[in-house]
């Protein structure tokens, strides 16, 4: 089963309300065979624009986020999207695929060598392309470097 996030956006609702919208919408996308695996309120928000409730028709410029991370078919993505954009407290609900993220190996051995002895390092200075203007800088750096060590003539050993 695909991994989905659900953002929810309800109208403005006194808390008893709006604990019944999102049970009701949790209880529906469990009976059409979705595995909930977190429920996260993202708080009252302001509206990017205007939206207006379905049955009202009045003018709505801030609400209630909600982020609901399920696994559900894709069929049944499909008949529960329209089943969502029914329910006349939810203003929108969108339906987002999250891909399954790569597994990250642990470096914690790698990143503990000192630098210059890290692979990646050696691997920057093996494959190292310095552009014309990279080495003027670097040559004009050295030739002023070298300009500011004071040169002094040798001093001749004493006679004796």
């Amino acid at each position: 089963m695909p991994f989905y996030e659900l953002t929810l956006i309800t109208r403005n609702l006194a808390k008893p309300d709006l604990y019944k919208t999102l049970h009701r919408a949790a209880k529906t996308l469990l009976e059409h065979g979705a595995v909930i695996r977190e429920l996260q309120s993202l708080g009252h928000r302001d509206l990017p624009h205007k939206l207006s409730a379905k049955q009202t028709k009045e003018s709505t410029y801030s609400s209630n986020y909600f982020l609901i991370s399920l696994y559900m078919s894709r069929d049944e993505q499909t008949t529960m999207n329209s089943v969502l954009h029914k329910d006349l407290d939810i203003l929108k609900s969108k339906f987002v695929k999250i891909e399954p993220e790569e597994q990250i190996e642990c470096t914690l051995d790698e990143e503990l060598k000192p630098v210059t002895q890290r692979q990646s390092v050696q691997d920057l200075r093996q494959n190292q392309k310095v552009g014309h203007f990279t080495r003027q800088k670097i040559y004009k750096r050295v030739e002023k470097e070298w300009r500011a060590i004071p040169k002094s003539f040798p001093i001749a050993p004493m006679r004796e």
